[in-house]
């Protein structure tokens, strides 16, 4: 179980994003995939989908730069929210996203 680490089409809390804190995640990220899994069960997770490794890996992969570039260039939490969900509109849970963005930009 990749718990916190790897995410399955849920929108991720970034609260701990400052900083260094998408760097250190996607290292994480980096670990997981080194154990090179066929199956990741995130611990969030939309369960409608199946719990394929590469591309659960992947898009949290993806989630995780697209915000670093979002956070680089938005200067709201409102303008990051709604940039992150018109990029991932159909991902879970937008409320995560919100509270990321509201810690992030306090």
């Amino acid at each position: 179980m990749a718990g916190d680490v790897i995410y399955n089409d849920v929108h991720q809390f970034l609260r701990e994003a400052q900083g260094d804190g998408i760097n250190a995640w996607l290292r994480a990220i980096d670990a997981v995939e080194s154990l090179r899994p066929r199956l990741v069960v995130a611990g969030h997770k939309n369960k409608v989908l199946d719990d394929d490794a590469r591309r659960t890996i992947r898009e949290t992969r993806e989630y995780l730069t697209t915000a670093a570039t979002m956070l680089a260039e938005q200067t709201t939490a409102l303008d990051f929210f709604n940039a992150m969900l018109q990029r991932f509109p159909d991902r879970l849970n937008p409320g995560a996203l919100w509270g990321g963005a509201t810690a992030l930009y306090a």
